[in-house]
């Protein structure tokens, strides 16, 4: 019933806004010349893995104007993680939770740096980020299409491919700029300081010289985590004999699942929980393997070039998962309900997950370690 309402809302939107569109579309003739585009403006104000694995659109265009200056506008959660990226000349940080004020200013500091081109690579039929490119006052606007979003554009992108990975929708909203890019690799660019510190917490912690294996037991939504009676199985293989260090990484929204797996644990295990992105981007990088569910963390070890085994289930692989022949995604493909997309198991078993076991994550481990 909640999917028909949707669906009633979503093209009834649609129609009234093109309605609308009279009132507010430019027909303008629209110059995409690169000596014409000297500001532009990215919207990327979601999640941690979304503005890393826009990285490369942000390389791409950097490449296609590089006379350009490109600002991003992040949130105060994924903002982080572009810091230091040379491709990016300023960040402007927009906080959905914030007051209705606070947020006015921030479009209010768009609209005064008088942007000639504004990206808005959001693939889905959400508003806000469309109205933030109208509103921005950018002379040219580029975004999908998507039950009435459209009309707040006046470059039209191609349709949302429903199969396509999440780098592919994000490049290609630049189609109509001719942008087209080969590199496809996420990137996160670290200090030589960060570098320093995570080697430093790592040499205080005493683990010797043995391979680090990074651990991390979250994800937004509980169908998309490996149970934590898995992970500690998982733990209790790698310091058998301590041939393997474990270190087992959460923010604060996986405390209790970090806690869980340690009260399950016979023994010590070292953690981390992470207040500061930065912080935990080093360390990642200072891992050997990477083994978690398919969250942000993921993609941010993907970008640092850490060797990743992850767990997927109810996710669309096609989309989310990692690119590169240096990681494994561990998914029972056979499950009539796989990729089911879903924040809750219907059937009530979890086998998607229950049924990855600590053995086949041992097996890949093996594998890249040998």
């Amino acid at each position: 019933m909640k999917r028909i309402l949707k669906k009633i809302y979503l093209n009834f939107r649609k129609y009234v806004l093109k309605m609308l569109s009279v009132f507010i579309h430019s027909n303008q003739s629209l110059d995409l010349s690169g000596q014409h585009i000297e500001k532009i403006l990215i919207i990327r104000i979601d999640r941690i893995g979304d503005i890393v694995l826009s990285t490369p659109a942000l390389k791409a265009i950097k490449q296609a104007f590089p006379h350009s200056e490109l600002t991003v506008l992040a949130s105060p959660s994924n903002s982080p993680l572009i810091f230091n990226n040379p491709n990016i000349d300023h960040i402007v940080v927009y906080d959905r939770r914030g007051s209705f004020i606070d947020r006015i200013r921030v479009i209010q500091k768009l609209r005064e740096s008088g942007f000639d081109l504004a990206i808005d690579p959001y693939a889905d039929y959400e508003l806000e980020t469309a109205l933030i490119a109208f509103f921005s006052g950018a002379k040219r606007r580029l975004g999908y299409a998507s039950y009435g979003r459209e009309v707040f554009f006046n470059l039209s992108a191609p349709e949302i491919r429903s199969n396509g990975h999440f780098i592919d929708l994000t490049l290609d909203v630049l189609k109509p700029l001719d942008i087209v890019m080969k590199d496809k690799t996420p990137e996160i660019y670290l200090t030589g300081d960060e570098k320093k510190w995570a080697m430093d917490w790592l040499n205080k912690k005493d683990l010797g010289s043995n391979p680090v294996i990074g651990i991390h037991p979250g994800a937004y939504y509980e169908t998309q985590r490996w149970p934590p009676e898995r992970f500690a199985e998982l733990i209790e293989f790698l310091q058998k004999d301590k041939k393997l260090v474990p270190i087992i990484f959460g923010g604060p929204a996986d405390e209790h699942l970090v806690d869980r797996i340690c009260s399950i644990l016979h023994g010590e295990v070292t953690t981390y929980i992470a207040h500061d992105l930065r912080k935990l981007a080093a360390l990642i990088s200072s891992c050997n393997i990477f083994v978690c569910n398919n969250s942000g963390p993921l993609h941010m070890a993907v970008a640092l070039g850490t060797p990743t085994i992850s767990f997927m289930g109810p996710t669309i692989k096609e989309r989310w998962m990692p690119i590169g022949n240096i990681h494994t995604v561990l998914r029972i493909d056979n499950l009539p309900c796989i990729g089911c997309n879903k924040g809750y198991c219907k059937i009530k078993t979890h086998d998607c997950m229950r049924l990855i076991t600590a053995d086949m994550v041992m097996e890949v481990i093996e594998t890249i370690l040998c």
